[in-house]
């Protein structure tokens, strides 16, 4: 299983079916407005809990994209797609060095959250890492690359998708009020605006189908699943 702070591999299956289910059912409501599903985004991939169910769903008929802030975890996978090996094992002097070099790199992306404590981004150096861990962790990482290679990973903020229209998008972005949320290549918080967020939801929500992650109430959406505290939103 690959390990990611706030990620969604354990109830990914089960979060990919139900988006895939009311997808269908919403563009069968809409057949008279022409609409039809033509791709699938997820625009904070992170570790692919949910997307790596979602092609099979769809018969793998849609276009299919993927977007990170962080320019490492995208090129883990961009690297992966084409037959890059993740590493099985790391010192505490690979960690940190890797933290300060200032870089962006596939390696860095597989080790930042791995080998860190709590999964959370470099945010220190999780002992308890075996090298069996790390070995099925890289090779789960090849599996998922090579079921997705037709998706096309890029860079940047979720803003990069603004110009999308009749697809399926899922969000899973970081959640107010919690450690869950952007970190730069160091591993220091970055901030992210929900309220803006939410607004770019909404107005995407026009020509697209529209899936957000949370915990709390999240505004103008319609709570369509609840697993615990993680609950699943959508935007019509």
């Amino acid at each position: 299983m690959t390990t990611y702070h706030g990620g969604k591999q354990r109830i990914g299956e089960k979060l990919a079916r139900v988006i895939y289910d009311e997808s269908v059912d919403i563009a069968k409501l809409k057949s008279d407005e022409d609409f039809k599903i033509k791709g699938y985004c997820e625009p904070f991939c992170g570790m692919l809990g949910v997307y790596q169910h979602i092609p099979k769903l769809f018969k793998d008929q849609l276009k299919y994209k993927a977007g990170d802030q962080n320019k490492s975890v995208v090129m883990m996978w961009q690297q992966a797609q084409k037959g890059w090996e993740p590493p099985t094992t790391c010192t505490k002097e690979r960690f940190y060095k890797l933290k300060s070099d200032g870089k962006s790199t596939a390696e860095k992306g597989f080790i930042g959250h791995l080998c860190s404590f709590r999964s959370i981004y470099f945010g220190g150096y999780a002992y308890h890492i075996t090298k069996k861990r790390m070995e099925n962790t890289s090779t789960k990482v090849q599996k998922i690359a090579t079921e997705l290679k037709k998706v096309k990973f890029s860079n940047g903020s979720y803003t990069q998708f603004s110009n999308l229209k009749d697809y399926v998008i899922y969000c899973d972005p970081p959640y107010a009020n919690t450690t869950q949320n952007y970190r730069n290549e160091q591993g220091r918080l970055v901030g992210f605006d929900t309220y803006e967020f939410w607004d770019w939801c909404d107005k995407m929500a026009a020509n697209n189908i529209v899936f957000v992650s949370g915990y709390g109430q999240v505004s103008d959406a319609e709570l369509i699943y609840t697993n615990k505290k993680e609950k699943l939103y959508l935007f019509r």
